[in-house]
């Protein structure tokens, strides 16, 4: 064992030439490597906990920053709403407005939107005689059925009913590459 420690020390400490040259070339070193990839795992998952720590600790003080900002906030834009609505305010269509030397002022006026439930109101306004040209209809590609019907065989489509290498724009192979796994 100590014969692979001594292999670590020099690849870590070599030139990238020599790095390529190195090669695994039995099992005491093969498990000494993977002995290595799982220490270099640990180190970054300790490193990873202690970063989250801190990380929560600084998130911590940030809501509490954020809590303490948000009720003077709150204390302060309160008190300004009592007293503009004692004054005169620039008024447009939709808000109110009032200028000082520091800022503006906005009361925004309530304004109605429509709140929709598109499959609830398409349901019922079929029944309703007139709005037919409010519905749409809706072409779309039943890709579970098809793709049930196609094979690949060497980097062909084929449609496995009519045996017909299929041909279609925007329809093609992708090769996905294998990966090299290491378990523990």
């Amino acid at each position: 064992m100590n014969e692979n420690y001594r292999l670590a020390d020099m690849f870590l400490n070599v030139s990238e030439e020599e790095r390529e040259t190195w090669k695994i070339d039995n099992d005491n070193t093969a498990d000494w490597a993977l002995d290595k990839i799982k220490e270099s795992r640990e180190e970054y998952e300790r490193f990873e906990k202690v970063a989250m720590a801190k990380i929560e600790q600084i998130k911590s003080v940030l809501d509490q920053e954020r809590k303490k900002s948000d009720n003077e906030t709150s204390f302060f834009e309160s008190k300004l709403r009592e007293y503009v609505e004692t004054l005169k305010m620039k008024e447009t269509k939709t808000q109110k407005t009032y200028a000082l030397p520091s800022g503006k002022i906005v009361i925004k006026k309530d304004k109605s939107d429509f709140k929709i439930n598109k499959d609830s109101v398409l349901e019922n306004i079929k029944a309703l005689e007139g709005y037919e040209d409010y519905i749409k209809v809706k072409e779309d590609l039943a890709w579970g059925d098809l793709k049930k019907n196609l094979v690949i065989d060497n980097g062909n489509i084929i449609n496995k009913i009519t045996g017909e290498v299929l041909e279609v724009e925007g329809l093609e192979v992708e090769v996905k590459a294998g990966k090299f796994e290491i378990k523990f």
